[in-house]
């Protein structure tokens, strides 16, 4: 692996449609790998933890011209979020300072096996905190070195099957049952499971078999020196025919509602200051969005922009040279969110509430305007009307227009 320099970045697929969910920043030289490091030296806990953080920062800072729209993710040790969790904190400011106004991607911290320590209350506490600031979190390899009550406590966003596992799958059944109890615990938790390190069509269909949507490896696609999505898609071949295969459960047990964060993807985001002709670029560069949303300096949404509705604005008459150097945040709305553990009922729920809000507003607002007095010229909850002139009455008044006086009888 050597080949592709000093770090990689590998694709992450969705096996359904081919898609391209996530880029994982390979460590490919020796002397960035800290179990080689450590083995030949001797180094502590806090050591260790520094080293791993270090060169975490470094393959962050390696690649340019991120997919805002595609989660990085990024491999640190047990040990590094217990010991070193504020550096690693550090990973976006790193990246906002080299790349200035360009927002980062979204990040997914890919927790590995401790090589020395990290005891459970430690790891959960750090785990908090990371996710506190905005960053997703993953457990790589748990069969070897997290055990299934771990998971369960943490319920990380994402569970990866280690390649050593997935290259015995085929032909041992052991491996089979491991990972057949690794999968039925996340799907029981809500976790998503992905497989690493998928070499053969053999490996691919025993990972299918076992309900798993997203894997990595060189049959998918292979390393990439940029962090580049172009051209990336699962081979025809490797396509599903008839859709993912459902696995036997060999003891019925309740199956929880599948999380919205399944059909989600990451959001076109912008910083909440950008000019509307900023959203117009990036919607145009990104045609598959629906949406953008504008972030604070914290990364958190202030703003949502649909593309149908900012569209119209922008392109009607005189729509671009009245809004194209205005604040985006002008024509926003405000953020409706909800977390990505919510079931899909629940969410579904939410956003029909917001429809039929929303078109009670404008109901009341029509009622309002049409039983409004014509006369009054007062505003109205939508808009305010100017009154129409008063009717000049035909009656002619004695002596208004003739001067004369009323007419004796």
């Amino acid at each position: 692996m050597s080949d592709y320099g000093r770090f990689a970045f590998e694709p992450l697929l969705n096996l359904a449609n081919g898609r391209p969910v996530g880029l994982e920043v390979l460590r490919c030289q020796a002397r960035d790998q800290v179990e080689y490091v450590a083995r030949n030296s001797v180094w502590g806990p806090r050591q260790i933890a520094e080293f791993d953080s270090g060169i975490a920062i470094a393959s962050v800072l390696h690649g340019a011209e991120y997919d805002a729209t595609l989660p990085l993710h990024v491999d640190v040790l047990a040990d590094t979020v217990v010991a070193a969790r504020r550096r690693i904190g550090q990973l976006r400011a790193s990246l906002a300072s080299r790349d200035g106004r360009n927002h980062a991607p979204p990040m997914l911290l890919e927790i590995n096996p401790a090589l020395s320590a990290a005891p459970a209350d430690a790891l959960a506490e750090g785990v908090t905190e990371l996710r506190a600031a905005g960053f997703g979190i993953g457990l790589d390899g748990p069969a070897r070195g997290f055990g299934l009550e771990l998971v369960a406590d943490l319920a990380p966003d994402l569970v990866k099957l280690d390649r050593d596992l997935v290259a015995r799958l085929p032909y041992q059944p052991l491996a089979r049952t491991v990972a057949q109890a690794l999968v039925e615990v996340c799907r029981a938790v809500g976790v998503r499971v992905a497989a690493t390190g998928v070499a053969t069509a053999e490996q691919l269909s025993a990972v299918r078999d076992l309900g798993i949507s997203w894997a990595q490896g060189p049959l998918l696609a292979e390393p990439r020196r940029r962090p580049s999505t172009e051209g990336i898609l699962l081979p025809a071949a490797l396509m599903p025919r008839h859709g993912p295969a459902v696995p036997a459960q060999r003891v019925p047990s309740p199956t929880p509602p599948a999380p919205v964060a399944g059909l989600g993807q990451a959001a076109v985001s912008l910083w909440d200051d950008v000019p509307a002709e900023s959203v117009r670029q990036a919607l145009a560069d990104h045609p598959q969005a629906g949406s953008v949303v504008l972030l604070d300096g914290s990364g958190r949404p202030t703003g949502f922009l649909d593309r149908n509705r900012f569209m119209l604005a922008i392109s009607g008459p005189f729509g671009r040279a009245l809004y194209a150097n205005r604040p985006a945040k002008a024509l926003a709305e405000a953020p409706r969110t909800l977390p990505a553990r919510t079931d899909v009922r629940t969410a579904l729920q939410f956003c029909l509430s917001a429809t039929a809000n929303a078109a009670t507003t404008t109901s009341s607002c029509s009622t309002t305007r049409e039983r409004a007095p014509a006369s009054s010229g007062s505003p109205t909850s939508c808009r305010r009307r100017r009154a129409p002139p008063a009717r000049r009455s035909t009656a002619r008044r004695p002596g208004l227009l003739t001067g004369r006086g009323p007419r004796r009888p």
